[in-house]
């Protein structure tokens, strides 16, 4: 039994498609008055099916019925029906090919660029080519144009069938995540501006400008979503064709067949072409949020969401060198979280986590937005303070201590208060390397830890160590997991 979305889904979809049908009879219509230049009812007719399968087809038979039977009204035709029956049938039978193609050929839709020649062929071409044949006997049987029309025929409502699904499709892939957000519709308007200008200056007989519109719409594709492109150009797109129906535009110093030919043929290979670098453009964003995905992946912990040791130590290796620039100091802060194995063995490792969590979502929110916290081993946090004091750095602590002892955790029905101990090492530009630096913050939380826990102890730099370097002190990060 149908859901009461599909039902609503079905008839939208059969109204918008008997809409588009009668808009482009309207619009874009030649002699007969049935048949377009440009039919987007073959897009929503793909759509359809997509959305709701097999029952669809229906609601595009009877809709279609609706849409070509004032247009195929012949006086004295007898079997004015059955040809009205056979165009229906006709546009049916391509939607349903179409949307069979489509998830045959390509399950996953337009991603790529090179989709676009499989997508042309199997969704667009072959499709429109089984029901505009149809289309083309039928109305060479039902007496509506000549046999030696026929052939010219068939190949403008292949392209203009085509074209229906090229400017549909991938606007309704691109909805609504990829439309334009914001100043985006800024760029869009002056993109439709800009081409209604050369139309009007080749409708006034500036003749040539028409031709600049590729370019316009090739310079939107760096500037709004995929979606926003598909918009422009599907209205542009109509634009054209309307004006042209009408023996308006470039094209109309041609004879009315070459003149149509020469028309589809512009409106295609422009629509393929803002197509294809839409999607490689969309394509090469994609590819540059994965790098970056990655890229932060492999330098945070997928646990707490802070800093690892892999991001954290070049970080402690450039503060270092501001420090030595400036001489304004620095304080570095390894923090051990007290008794933590207990807390793994008595509650499981899923609340240990959790308490881990906890206390990275307690320094982010403690600290201020120039502080660097790390998690650099099992239950070791840590902190970069740059422009900072080991005074200053331990009334922090302190002040995130505080908030810790206030709000216990909740392990195992149980109130568990979260406790570290803390090592301080303050640098103001001697001659410490980083690796010193960091031996002395250990050297401190070893001092705490052994004074009892739960509370930070500030280093005092021995000036008898060797400098070490970074990537000393990059190895050093590592072996304390």
């Amino acid at each position: 039994m149908l859901a009461a979305k599909q039902w609503v889904q079905l008839f939208l979809g059969g109204l918008v498609y008997y809409l588009c049908a009668r808009l482009g009879m309207l619009l874009f219509s030649l002699h007969p008055s049935n048949v377009t230049l440009l039919w987007l009812a073959s897009g929503i007719g793909l759509i359809l099916v997509l959305r709701v399968g097999g029952l669809a087809l229906p609601v595009i038979f009877f809709a279609s019925l609706l849409a070509n039977f004032p247009g195929m009204r012949h006086e004295g035709a007898l079997w004015q029906s059955w040809h009205v029956l056979i165009a229906a049938a006709a546009d049916t039978v391509s939607a349903l090919v179409a949307a069979r193609f489509l998830n045959w050929q390509l399950p996953d839709g337009l991603q790529r660029a090179i989709d676009l020649a499989r997508f042309s062929f199997y969704v667009c071409f072959l499709p429109t080519a089984i029901g505009a044949l149809l289309i083309v006997l039928n109305l060479a049987w039902g007496g509506y144009i000549a046999s030696a029309d026929a052939p010219g025929l068939l190949r403008n409502l292949i392209l203009a069938d085509s074209l229906g699904i090229l400017l549909i499709y991938p606007l309704y892939q691109a909805w609504p995540a990829q439309l334009p957000h914001g100043r985006e519709w800024g760029w869009v308007l002056a993109a439709l501006l800009f081409c209604g200008v050369l139309l009007v200056l080749d409708l006034t007989g500036f003749s040539g400008w028409f031709y600049f519109i590729l370019p316009g719409l090739l310079f939107l594709v760096f500037r709004v979503r995929a979606g926003g492109v598909y918009l422009t150009l599907l209205l542009i797109v109509a634009a054209i064709v309307a004006l042209s129906a009408r023996n308006l535009g470039p094209f109309r110093v041609f004879t009315p067949e070459e003149a149509h030919f020469r028309l589809l043929s512009f409106v295609f290979t422009t629509t393929l072409v803002s197509l294809s670098l839409a999607l490689k453009y969309h394509q090469l964003l994609q590819a540059d949020a994965s790098v970056e995905h990655w890229h932060r992946a492999a330098l945070h912990d997928p646990l707490t969401g802070l800093l690892n040791r892999g991001g954290f130590a070049p970080l402690l290796a450039s503060e270092h060198q501001r420090v030595v620039r400036s001489l304004r100091p620095s304080v570095l802060v390894l923090i051990d979280l007290d008794h933590f194995k207990k807390i793994n063995d008595r509650y499981g490792h899923p609340e240990g986590d959790r308490v881990l969590q906890t206390m990275a979502q307690v320094l982010s929110t403690q600290l201020r937005d120039i502080d660097r916290p790390a998690r650099v081993g099992g239950e070791e946090f840590a902190i970069l303070f740059p422009e900072s004091t080991a005074a200053q750095v331990v009334l922090v602590l302190e002040r995130v201590r505080q908030h810790l002892a206030a709000h216990p955790l909740r392990l195992g029905g149980e109130a568990v208060t979260v406790t570290f101990s803390a090592g301080v090492v303050e640098f103001a530009g001697g001659s410490e390397s980083v690796e010193q630096l960091f031996e002395a913050a250990d050297r401190s939380l070893y001092e705490a830890k052994a004074g009892g826990r739960n509370r930070s102890v500030t280093a005092t730099l021995s000036r008898n160590e060797k400098p070490g370097d970074f990537v000393r002190a990059a190895s050093s990060l590592a072996r304390r997991t």
